[in-house]
């Protein structure tokens, strides 16, 4: 929804009804991922997107009907294989749509909180009674929304009275990049394009200019592990340690090691690794800690430039979270 909210303010405060059709699950192969949403006004605009193409429109259709006054519905869409590949899918695949209208009363504080990167959440009822009832839901919260909140995750939710749908709105995640070298500003530029706040760190004030590093979130000139130890890091948090210098890896890694970081990666040669990993031994690290750290960073298909590296490093980043997002949906 994130990607089409400009619309809908501009729909919803020029007085229009709007119809919202939102992935609320997918099976198998799906083009778009929980939370995509197409949405409708009543002068019949069209506004994102749930499959790239291959069920719009019987999805506008649905939407329509809601606008006429039908009531809130949910729907699931078998994909063909012969569609599939319209849409770039290896084979075809499920998608559940729930369609509704949107209260014109939550476009604004919905827009506020992310302009102001404050974590909220739409939950929406999407089956049992008041199917179609919405609010909004902050990490104050003690409700069901408030744990996938807190994780950025976007999912169903089961309630004794029905199924809720928790549309997460989590604040960018933070993505650190230590050392200023060249290859630091590819891997920053790629972490913006991910979606990432960027932030670049190196003790040395002459590197990390403004001028070198124009379009990240911010700069700090500080020793590594001394900003690392005060700065925010959740589950999503990246963090690139670029310096190859063994005075500031050891240290930092050890302090990133401490945290719950979901991707560590570190640069240098397999050698230079090797080494950092006996002095890290040496300094207690254990080698489920060691496990941790992606080393050499980034996924390895050859990469010369610092652009290619970084191509790399959001190739690894991106595995390594899918992965771990697999891993957490398969039951116990």
């Amino acid at each position: 929804m994130k990607e089409i909210l400009d619309t809908l303010e501009r729909w919803t405060s020029e007085g229009l009804r709007v119809a919202t059709a939102t992935v609320v699950k997918t099976e198998r192969s799906a083009p778009r991922d929980p939370g995509a949403v197409l949405a409708v006004s009543e002068r019949g605009e069209v506004a994102g997107s749930v499959t790239g193409g291959c069920v719009e429109p019987a999805v506008y259709e649905e939407a329509r009907e809601v606008l006429a006054g039908g009531a809130p519905r949910l729907r699931a869409y078998g994909i063909a294989d012969d569609e599939a590949f319209e849409v770039g899918l290896p084979c075809g695949g499920t998608v559940h749509i729930f369609v509704d209208l949107i209260e014109r009363d939550l476009i604004p504080p919905l827009v506020t909180a992310l302009e102001d990167e404050q974590p909220v959440a739409l939950e929406v009822k999407i089956s049992g009674e008041d199917i179609g009832r919405k609010r909004l839901v902050g990490l104050e919260d003690n409700g069901p929304a408030a744990k996938l909140l807190t994780r950025g995750e976007t999912a169903i939710v089961e309630t004794d009275d029905g199924e809720l749908f928790v549309n997460s709105f989590a604040p960018r995640p933070e993505m650190y990049v230590f050392g200023a070298i060249d290859h630091a500003a590819a891997v920053a530029q790629v972490g913006r394009f991910l979606g990432y706040r960027v932030t670049v760190c190196d003790a040395r004030a002459k590197f990390a200019t403004k001028e070198r590093f124009p379009e990240v979130d911010e700069l700090v000139v500080e020793w590594p592990d001394r900003f690392l130890r005060q700065a925010p890091v959740d589950e999503r948090t990246v963090i690139c340690v670029l310096t190859h210098d063994h005075k500031f890896d050891i240290p930092l890694l050890k302090v990133a090691l401490e945290t719950p970081a979901g991707y560590i990666g570190a640069m240098g040669s397999r050698r230079t690794n090797e080494t950092r990993a006996e002095r890290l031994r040496a300094e207690g690290v254990t080698e489920e800690q060691l496990a941790r750290v992606k080393a050499p960073i980034g996924l390895d298909i050859g990469s010369r430039t610092p652009e290619e590296v970084a191509v790399a490093v959001a190739a690894e980043i991106v595995d390594t979270f899918r992965k771990t997002r697999r891993k957490e949906a398969v039951p116990a």
